[in-house]
């Protein structure tokens, strides 16, 4: 069976039992493909599909297939998941994916950075994600605010769009891809790729995240990718050290303050003069023994009556 054939001599299973019309709530201008919200007996779907010029046509089907393939093997909390890949006489074959109730990370960033906890966060996700990914030797090659969505329920991380993805035991659509502003150079050059190369376009992410990792983004961005970080094991930690030291920073910059304060206040209350001290030979109005033979005497009387004691 060559190629083709294997990708197109059936179509997959029939979906039935919509209770809505598809509605249409994506679509890249440059893309080749749709993006469709359906009800399917009470809880909503998306079926992702080609758009009208290039179904049937062999690079678009096989690389529809190729996205069911990778995203399907796929299951991790941070990820979009993947149902399975059907026929819908309205709209060709497609993919049915989780439908996530949410926005884009390029939404949320339009309101400003996010405050330091949620970037925190979102970032710790993506790792989480990427890390998942890299063990199963899939590499995203389109990491970018949008295809990130946050949940409006807990403002989680779910990756989206595999359309780019690779792994392994893929043979086809090797070509340069990705976008431009994220994509590594070596992505874009058409260069063997890993996974430094979704590290590269993370790094850009966290750039617009959380700006004080101003260390980790150019290590994550370094033009070879031999001077990026090895792994997300490695980039994970390097974040952790920063979150330390940013927190001592705010510690000293705290105590700092506050001895500022203590500086100042001490200015303008000095403290009250000490009371003089007592004559050398008195003590509280009591007369100091300072005789030697005196001091010798009363010392072998106690320990007389201590050994009586005894």
């Amino acid at each position: 069976m060559d190629e083709d054939s294997g990708f197109f001599d059936a179509h997959g299973q029939l979906v039935e039992n919509h209770t809505s019309a598809p509605e249409l709530i994506h679509q890249s201008a440059g893309g080749w493909s749709l993006l469709y919200r359906f009800d399917k007996g009470g809880r909503f779907r998306v079926y992702k599909a080609l758009k009208p010029e290039f179904r049937g046509k062999q690079p678009y089907e096989s690389l529809l297939r190729k996205e069911f393939e990778i995203g399907y093997a796929l299951s991790h909390p941070n990820i979009c998941e993947v149902y399975g890949f059907c026929f819908l006489p309205e709209l060709g074959n497609a993919i049915e994916m989780e439908w996530i109730d949410g926005r884009t990370l390029t939404s949320l960033l339009e309101q400003g950075v996010p405050a330091p906890d949620l970037s925190e966060k979102l970032i710790g996700q993506l790792c989480d994600a990427l890390e998942y990914l890299h063990n199963r030797q899939v590499i995203h090659r389109d990491i970018k605010p949008s295809n990130i969505l946050v949940t409006n329920n807990g403002n989680n991380v779910k990756l989206i769009d595999f359309g780019l993805s690779d792994t392994d035991s893929h043979r086809i659509f090797k070509n340069p891809a990705g976008t431009e502003s994220f994509a590594a150079p070596e992505l874009l050059d058409g260069r063997p790729v890993d996974c430094r190369a979704d590290i590269f376009s993370l790094g850009k992410v966290i750039a617009l995240l959380a700006p004080r990792n101003a260390a980790v983004v150019r290590k994550c961005t370094q033009l070879d990718p031999n001077l990026r970080y090895k792994d997300i094991v490695s980039l994970r930690k390097a974040l952790q050290r920063k979150s330390k030291q940013w927190i001592w920073g705010l510690l000293s910059v705290i105590v700092v303050g506050l001895a500022a304060i203590l500086l100042l206040y001490s200015e303008k209350h000095p403290a009250p003069e000490p009371d003089p001290l007592p004559p050398a030979d008195t003590l509280a109005g009591e007369t100091l023994i300072t005789d030697p033979s005196t001091i010798d005497d009363l010392f072998r009387q106690a320990t007389d009556l201590f050994d009586k004691n005894q």
